[in-house]
């Protein structure tokens, strides 16, 4: 079990996702302009935010990744690129977030032991 994150393509400078129960929209900024806004069926938002990833999601290129540790570890974030914080990441799953963002992951366990990446996370150290 474990995520992969990766950057935006070249010159993609920032998304924006909001899902909401009809439609989701996407924000795009290129070279720090705002580009533009799509308006699309809801869960169609991720789906478009995975067009503009590096596409790198294998365990040896991904910028970081995060894995369940076990209940004693909890989460583990793997941290290859050493990105600043506010840098943008897309998982593979379509999510927009941000390194720093990912980094507080590092630690987090569920009060219920099981995998935070199956059941989502809590803050590190931080109770369900």
């Amino acid at each position: 079990m474990s995520t992969s994150y990766c950057v935006p393509i070249e010159g993609v400078t920032n998304l924006r996702l909001t899902e909401g129960p009809v439609h989701d929209r996407l924000a795009i900024w290129i070279e720090h302009g705002l580009a533009g806004e799509l308006t699309v069926p809801s869960g169609w938002g991720r789906r478009l935010v995975c067009l503009f990833s590096s596409d790198n999601y294998d365990d040896s290129q991904d910028a970081m990744r995060t894995h369940w540790g076990g209940s004693e570890v909890g989460s583990v974030v793997t941290d290859r690129a050493h990105l600043p914080g506010d840098v943008v990441l897309i998982s593979e799953y379509g999510d927009v977030t941000t390194a720093g963002e990912v980094r507080l992951l590092d630690g987090a366990k569920r009060s219920d032991g099981m995998p935070t990446e199956l059941f989502g996370y809590d803050k590190a150290g931080g109770t369900t």
